[in-house]
């Protein structure tokens, strides 16, 4: 460590250096214009010239400032300029906003004015609007139908990390229904959040279903469990009838005793899928007296009926904690048929099976997987024989000893192969590392990287879960202990649903069934929310296989009211595809159409969209959220009827000041053409003086 004594006296020595330089560089200067002068002067004391000491003057300035403009060394010139701080208005935009201002919305819009024209001076403010993502147009007309705050904070404050950020203001009502907890949302540097909380805290009586789970794909004639969690404020000594309705028929009842004012439960049952193809199920609540909010007394969901099962070979090295976790997963599914076998009695034949999971196989000894076309998940752990390994596939080499090695998932932000569980990054967090093999890890471009491993603190591109989506799929877990995702995930939120979603995700892709038609109309997947945006897909092949687009292609699409829309597919690529925006709840039924070659091709298909009103399920203002957010952050917290002072709060506030920007730059001389014109002036003068005095 440097003294800072010693730093300051070299500060001192240099800048006495300077100032000696500086001095001695003027002094020469001044010489080597005085002795031309003093000659000059000599010379004219003897001539008939009326101004005697003019000429030598003119001849000192013309001398002294050519050697300063020879001699000169560069001049530090400093420039200063102030960043103002920059303030970023955060504005929820969501459908519950314009509830909670009620008839208060217009004089609220002139609070936030007359607050942002007190700021115009001294900061450079960016109103931005967020429900599901961030915006800036449409700053009050609260359409948004859910809202994501935690996305918000960290999406804006990185977008503007590298200006002078000095503070955030939220205002909202604190409640959210997508992302994970704002109170655990990293914003990087230390940024206070001004919060200002909207609407009314106060808890009115209300009965909801809060959530529902179901398996989305079931077996034709199957028993399939529906889990129905209810919630209930200030409504304590009430009894409340709960139904599930299919097709009109009410096929599940129960009546819940609320025995507290802040009463929660979870309900069980357990019905028959006996129809096949999408089937729609309402859970309801009778409106009770005194609830005002009946919106979410009701929620919908769907499930996909079918009427095939799908053969899967769990194929092990060895007995494993983890054949037990993957088997529990897929058996919750009643399509799959899972068949557990260990590598010395492998079947011959493999192509009886929609896949093979191959845990630690090929093995060390033993055990070894038969070349097949069946689809095949390989699971890496600790017996895997890594030569071999290579040697069966092309998705994944790795050399290496095969001694285990700590890596923790981390997610690919672009996989896009499935649709990921809403909150699987807040669950992965969480888990403790996989035992991958140690090695170098080479991908084959073909696949597509779900999660990445982690070493310790060091973020890699070494693939953990790997999958190629091809005529022959194929995935990769290079790590065993997926039994130990399923234990903390349960020991952190009670339920094993973003591990066995996964898994079940994962069997899925590799296991459909492959379409060879010529045309195929498709989706990424069929059931949606009507928060999102529904695409089709189509393809068409020649008949070499090869994708092309070149005659047009239409879609007719009909609702549930058995209006039809009909489309033209947009060409992209060498497919096609079809934007159709957010569609209101209930069954759609697709046809394509096209012609090629003389020939006519048709494709159909169905999808289902779900009624969540997220901004409905909760009425009243999270106060606490916002005001501990506020705290945390080292923000304030206000109402709508205190955000007046918040313009004295920012202010007063350390961490939102301006920043001093110097920028010192050297200057020469010669660079200076003005400089150069001052010298020839003086020049052309004494020239004249000489010739008007003829000497």
């Amino acid at each position: 460590m440097r003294c800072p004594h010693f730093d300051l006296n070299l500060h001192t020595d240099s800048e006495n250096l300077h100032s000696l330089m500086t001095f001695l560089y003027w002094f020469l200067c001044f010489l080597i214009g005085l002795l031309p002068a003093w000659l000059v002067y000599r010379s004219d004391k003897k001539k008939n010239i009326q101004v005697k000491w003019l000429p030598a003057l003119l001849r000192f300035i013309v001398c002294f400032f050519t050697a300063a403009l020879l001699l000169a060394p560069a001049f530090p010139t400093t420039k200063t300029e102030e960043e103002k701080p920059l303030v970023l208005w955060l504005q929820d935009n969501s459908t519950s906003i314009k509830g909670a201002l009620g008839k208060d919305s217009a004089d609220y819009k002139k609070k936030v004015a007359a607050i942002w024209d007190k700021w115009k001076d001294d900061y450079k403010l960016i109103p931005i609007t967020f429900g599901t993502a961030l915006s800036k147009d449409s700053l009050f007309n609260y359409t948004e139908r859910s809202t994501n705050i935690a996305n918000a904070l960290q999406a804006a404050t990185e977008q503007y990390r590298d200006q002078n950020l000095g503070a955030v203001i939220l205002s909202s009502d604190g409640i959210f229904n997508e992302g994970q907890d704002p109170l655990y949302t990293p914003l990087g540097n230390a940024l206070p959040v001004f919060t200002i909380a909207l609407g009314d805290s106060t808890q009115p009586k209300d009965v909801m279903v809060s959530r529902v789970y179901a398996n989305k794909t079931i077996a034709l004639n199957s028993n399939f469990e529906i889990l129905i969690d209810v919630r209930a404020d200030k409504l304590a000594g009430i009894n409340a009838a709960l139904n599930i309705i299919n097709n009109g028929n009410s096929i599940a009842s129960n009546t819940i005793r609320i025995d507290k004012d802040q009463y929660t439960a979870s309900l069980r049952f357990e019905v028959k899928a006996t129809v096949k193809g999408f089937q729609r199920y309402t859970v309801s609540i009778p409106k009770v007296d005194g609830e005002v909010n009946e919106t979410n007394n009701k929620m919908d969901f769907f499930v996909e009926v079918v009427d095939e099962k799908s053969k899967v070979l769990l194929l092990a090295a060895a007995p494993h904690p983890d054949i037990a976790a993957i088997r529990e997963a897929l058996e919750s599914v009643p399509q799959y048929q899972v068949e557990v076998v260990f590598g010395n009695n492998a079947p011959a034949n493999l192509n009886a099976y929609a896949l093979v999971i191959a845990h630690q196989v090929p093995a060390i000894t033993g055990a070894q997987l038969t070349a097949s076309n069946t689809p095949t998940w390989f699971i890496l752990g600790r017996q895997s024989n890594l030569n071999a390994f290579n040697q069966q596939q092309a998705l994944l080499k790795i050399t290496g000893s095969g001694n285990a090695n700590d890596a923790l998932p981390l997610l690919n932000n672009n996989f896009s192969f499935f649709t990921l569980p809403a909150n699987v990054r807040e669950v992965m967090a969480k888990m403790p590392p996989l035992q991958a093999p140690y090695g170098n890890y080479a991908a084959s471009a073909e696949g597509q990287v779900l999660m990445h491993q982690q070493i310790g603190s060091v973020a890699t591109n070494y693939p953990l879960w790997i999958i190629k989506n091809g005529t022959v799929p194929q995935a990769i877990l290079c790590g065993e202990g997926l039994w130990r995702w399923r234990l903390y995930e349960y020991k952190n939120f009670k339920n094993h649903n973003i591990v066995d979603e996964l898994i079940r995700q994962t069997v899925s892709l590799l296991s459909v069934q492959k379409d060879a038609r010529p045309f195929k109309v498709f989706m990424d997947k069929y059931i949606f929310t009507d928060n999102e945006v529904v695409n089709l897909y189509a393809e068409l092949r020649n008949d070499n296989g090869e994708l092309i687009n070149t005659p047009a292609a239409t879609v007719v699409v009909t609702d549930s009211t058995g209006k039809k829309l009909n489309y033209n597919l947009e060409k992209s690529g060498n497919s096609y595809r079809l934007n159709l925006g957010l569609l209101s709840a209930g069954n759609y039924t697709f046809a394509g159409s096209t012609n090629y070659n003389g020939k006519s091709y048709a494709s159909e298909g169905a999808f289902v969209i779900e009624s969540v009103p997220l901004e409905q399920l909760r009425t009243n203002a999270d106060y606490a959220l916002m005001n501990k957010l506020a705290q945390q952050t080292g923000g304030s917290f206000f109402t709508y009827s205190t955000m007046h002072a918040l313009v004295d709060s920012v202010k007063n506030n350390s961490s939102v000041k301006p920043i001093i920007h110097t920028d010192k730059t050297f200057t020469q001389l010669i660079d200076k053409r003005w400089f150069f014109f001052l010298i020839l002036l003086f020049a052309a003068a004494e020239w004249l003086l000489r010739k008007y005095w003829n000497t």
